[in-house]
């Protein structure tokens, strides 16, 4: 088998040892002709991964190079800048199949490239990696993603991907070709990158895989909801900006559901009492003003005296993001504060009235929202 693939890793101030691991293991397939990590930044992040990347190419006779990210859109200098940069760079180097992985995972073995690598032998020009969550994470993706993907493209791929924000995925060299040419994907330098190349590929009429990494995605978990703040509202801005496009039409095809493992039905992705806490934080008056035009304004803005949010169910939230795609501005203060607690409010409610029902339950419920929301699109 020839070696012709290429595997990157974004990273941003990552365990050594598990950025080590992640190095050797793609350096080791047989697959891979080389190894890329890019850098967020520069200083010394950087210059530690590139030590641990020179031994692992030393020892492992696989280029593995380290570089920092280039500035390449237009908004907060992030993820984006480095996917975005690996795809230029790799579309000019003549790669036949580029692989993208979060550093950060901790279970990332041979099978997760293997699987990519065997679907994209069937002729799939993108296979996305898919896997089981723990039933309070991926919030962002449940509340925010998959609503807006499901009230913007219903009847498509897109509501029905599990992971339309994971960075673990393989594009063929073609599909680098046109990203790195696509302006919607090269202008999104932040967090939002993920859910325009989501689009991105399946507007593209190629056929996409959705792959199920069984034992999920082992990564660190959260403290507050405010861990993960810029991550919200960015992805929220990135899928307002699909708003107009057309509906993509790529065949798609995925691997049937597998069993969950038991220690991710048992997890808590994050700490409920230090989120509530944060919806009691001062309120500005423009806050105030905007959150009073609002479905439910009157419950929400209880919320400056006590927390507040079992109200906050999955109709309202629905209506709620709907105006959220009107009028959301990324980068005012204001509406960056007021979208972040009324997504906190949707979450906590989430957690305290359907999370113990037991993990089957709750998902079955989130997979129903999602239709929900899709019989009922923008």
């Amino acid at each position: 088998m020839l070696r012709v693939s290429l595997v990157v890793f974004p990273f941003k101030r990552e365990d050594l040892d598990v950025v080590e691991a992640n190095l050797r293991t793609a350096a080791r397939n047989d697959r891979v002709e080389a190894v890329w990590a890019v850098g967020a930044g520069e200083g010394e992040d950087l210059d530690a991964v590139a030590s641990v990347a020179g031994r692992v190419a030393a020892e492992e006779d696989v280029p593995v190079e380290v570089f920092a990210q280039e500035r390449i859109g237009r908004f907060r200098p992030g993820k984006g800048d480095g996917m975005n940069t690996a795809i230029r760079r790799a579309a000019s180097a003549g790669f036949g199949r580029i692989h993208f992985y979060d550093a950060d995972i901790t279970n990332f073995d041979g099978d997760w490239i293997e699987s990519a690598e065997t679907h994209a032998d069937r002729g799939y020009s993108v296979v996305r990696h898919r896997f089981p969550r723990a039933a309070t994470d991926a919030m962002i993706t449940w509340m925010v993603t998959r609503p807006g993907l499901a009230m913007l493209f219903p009847g498509t791929l897109l509501p029905r991907l599990g992971q339309p924000l994971g960075g673990e995925l393989l594009i063929t060299g073609e599909i680098a070709r046109r990203l790195a040419a696509d302006p919607l994907v090269t202008a999104r330098s932040d967090w939002g990158v993920d859910t325009v190349v989501t689009y991105a590929t399946s507007a593209m009429g190629l056929p996409l895989y959705e792959h199920n990494v069984a034992s999920g995605k082992r990564h660190a978990l959260y403290g507050s909801l405010a861990d993960i703040r810029t991550m919200v509202l960015e992805c929220l801005d990135a899928v307002r900006s699909l708003r107009g496009l057309p509906a993509p039409g790529s065949p798609w095809d995925s691997d049937p559901p597998a069993e969950v493992p038991e220690d991710l039905k048992r997890t808590v992705a994050y700490d409920a009492d230090r989120t509530a806490a944060l919806l009691t934080e001062p309120w500005s008056d423009r806050e105030v003003e905007l959150a009073e035009t609002l479905p439910g304004a009157a419950s929400i803005l209880a919320n400056r005296t006590e927390p507040t949010f079992e109200f906050m169910d999955a109709d309202l939230w629905g209506a709620i993001l709907r105006l959220l795609f009107d009028r959301f501005v990324l980068g005012d203060p204001d509406w960056e504060s007021l979208a972040f607690r009324l997504w906190s409010m949707r979450v906590l409610a989430y957690t305290t009235t359907v999370v113990s029902r037991g993990y089957d339950a709750a998902i079955d419920y989130l997979e129903e929202t999602i239709a929900t929301y899709e019989a009922n699109p923008l």
